[in-house]
């Protein structure tokens, strides 16, 4: 069983899961061959940890390369792994350079889901199949006027579609965190160009999601460096009443285009 390898090696190591790296390791065993199932050709894994997912991936993928920030994980599998179709790194994945992969599969740490996940989308691959956290799933595929939707269901929305495959619940993992997970699929679909207004303009709206367009870019107007009389210039924003969690990713465009024409 794999929680007895588990415990086998952190005992070998003397070693415990990190909170600072937010390492709650993989073992069930369905839910492994099911993530491994998803991966073809070149595949990138995030936080390969004690390769419980790397060794099935090393059985049905060309080439795995596997992006470990915790140096004491990388010796590890340096020391208990023997494959010949793994290339295992010791660096920080918002900092690696590779960016073309056929597949990418990993099961993440959910401290840092935000940064990985804007980080695959400067990247170029067929699919990538990650487990987040579900409340932080559920913000991707959540549409205009649900409660989740949010500045990360916007960005992910433009640069992406993406499916909720399978939950997973928390027996799944050593040591169990609190919360359910999600299986989720990503593949690559960026619908426009995303500009620093744009991101500025969500970030403005979002801060207050629930008021109406005009109120909202207001009590925002600190971001576009922007005073009192900043109220006055917005009089015409195209939708100026609606509320700002009823916008889908065009009209939040619009709005951004007509505050670029002003700002």
């Amino acid at each position: 069983m794999i929680s007895n390898r588990l415990f086998y090696l952190l005992n070998k190591y003397n070693i415990r899961p990190s909170k600072k790296f937010s390492q709650n390791f993989l073992i069930s065993d369905e839910v492994l061959r099911f993530m491994a199932s998803q991966g073809k050709g070149k595949v990138l894994e995030i936080g390969p940890g004690l390769g419980f997912l790397t060794e099935k991936l090393s059985k049905v993928c060309d080439r795995v390369i596997a992006v470990e920030k915790d140096s004491n994980l990388v010796n590890i599998l340096k020391q208990e792994y023997d494959f010949d179709n793994v290339e295992i790194i010791n660096e920080d994945f918002l900092k690696f350079e590779d960016k073309s992969f056929d597949t990418v599969v990993s099961s993440i740490p959910y401290a840092i889901s935000s940064q990985i996940t804007f980080k695959l989308f400067e990247m170029n691959f067929e699919s990538a199949t990650l487990l987040y956290q579900k409340e932080f799933a559920n913000r991707f595929v959540s549409r205009p006027g649900e409660e989740d939707y949010s500045r990360l269901s916007i960005m992910s929305n433009i640069y992406s579609k993406i499916e909720i495959l399978k939950d997973v619940p928390p027996s799944a993992f050593f040591p169990e965190p609190k919360v359910w997970s999600s299986i989720v699929r990503i593949r690559l679909d960026k619908k426009f160009e995303v500009s620093q207004i744009f991101e500025a303009t969500v970030r403005a709206l979002f801060t207050h999601k629930n008021k109406i367009v005009h109120k909202a870019v207001y009590h925002s107007r600190d971001i576009f460096e922007k005073g009192k009389e900043f109220k006055q210039s917005i009089n015409e924003i195209p939708y100026n009443d609606r509320k700002v969690c009823t916008l889908n990713i065009y009209e939040i465009k619009e709005i951004s285009d007509w505050l670029e024409g002003i700002l």
